[in-house]
């Protein structure tokens, strides 16, 4: 049982990760902002006096509602990988090798010089999205292995799913079915 491969993280995969973190922390106020804005559409189509049906009057307020969150998300989106893009240019680490070893002992990763060694037991979580599996080690750190690195695709995916399942519980993970 183990997986080895060298990824190359660059400013695409550091933008993808923390553009995910935000949006997932702020799903329940992008949510109010889009009531708020539903609301503020019903109050002026009221104010104003404006002869619709009920059902036309629903739908617009869903519709500007979903505008809103659409455009706040987008907003937040946008100024996370800005900020994201300046703090790697700042640190001059726009891109580093991360060589991964995953085995019976746990995770290896190896970034310059720099070795990290955990057991499957501190990990926070595992969580596997459409373009990546994120190997949390905290709430916003997490090691990243990209699909799109990967040679083989579906077998490196299915190869990992499989040790993670067997040695991390499962409230812990968050798999796909199939990739």
């Amino acid at each position: 049982m183990s997986y080895r491969r060298d990824f190359v993280i660059g400013l695409k995969e550091t933008r993808d990760f923390y553009t995910r973190l935000l949006l997932r922390s702020w799903i329940k106020g992008i949510i109010g902002f889009g009531l708020a804005g539903g609301l503020t559409a019903w109050y002026y189509l009221n104010l104003f006096e404006i002869q619709v049906s009920t059902p036309v009057e629903i739908l617009i307020s869903l519709a500007a509602a979903v505008v809103v969150m659409a455009l706040v998300a987008l907003v937040m989106a946008l100024a996370t990988r800005w900020k994201v893009a300046k703090e790697s240019r700042r640190s001059g680490r726009e891109r580093y090798v991360q060589h991964t070893l995953i085995d019976g002992f746990g995770l290896h990763v190896t970034v310059d010089d720099r070795e990290a060694r955990l057991g499957f037991d501190k990990l926070m979580k595992v969580e596997e999205t459409k373009k990546a599996f994120y190997l949390y080690l905290a709430a916003n750190q997490a090691w990243i292995l990209p699909k799109d690195q990967m040679e083989d695709q579906a077998a490196e995916c299915a190869r990992l799913r499989e040790i993670f399942s067997t040695v991390i519980e499962s409230k812990r993970l968050k798999l796909q079915k199939n990739g």
